[in-house]
């Protein structure tokens, strides 16, 4: 059976029409496909970077529970992970609001763990990542992605 690790960011997502009841999940295009993998089946870990604070604990005990691997999940003391927030007009237009500047995630091929997760990537048939994970890395960063 096909292995896969998803190299991405989940955020914190808050939704809802009105700013008084908005609703509390995670969100993160590599997590979601992690999870659909899971639920297929398919052996699918995520790579990323979270904070050391409940909300990171959080999501790494959903992620457990839908079957996706957390063992390539680095903590990082005093940090927290990035945040959003969907509103939703009465036409049903989505409108996005992103507070991720610090996100742990960012800084994912910085840390020092990586080098010990970049071995364990050689074991899966299958890397996956996106343009948006892409995105969040200094072009530095994205050099160390590709020598990893």
């Amino acid at each position: 059976m096909a292995r896969v690790a998803s190299i991405g960011e989940c955020m914190l997502e808050l939704s809802g029409a009105d700013p008084q009841s908005m609703a509390l999940s995670y969100g993160g295009d590599t997590l979601n496909t992690a999870i659909y993998l899971a639920r297929l089946g398919i052996k699918t870990d995520y790579v990323t970077a979270l904070g050391d604070d409940p909300y990171s604990d959080g999501m790494i005990d959903q992620w457990r529970a839908e079957g996706v691997g957390v063992d390539m999940v680095i903590r990082a003391k005093g940090r927290t992970p990035g945040l959003y927030a969907i509103r939703t007009d009465d036409a049903g237009e989505r409108q996005f609001y992103y507070w991720r500047d610090q996100a742990p995630a960012r800084d994912l091929f910085t840390f020092p763990e990586i080098d010990a997760i970049a071995e364990r990537l050689f074991d899966y048939d299958y890397i996956y990542l996106s343009g948006i994970t892409l995105s969040l890395y200094t072009p530095e960063q994205r050099s160390r992605l590709h020598e990893l």
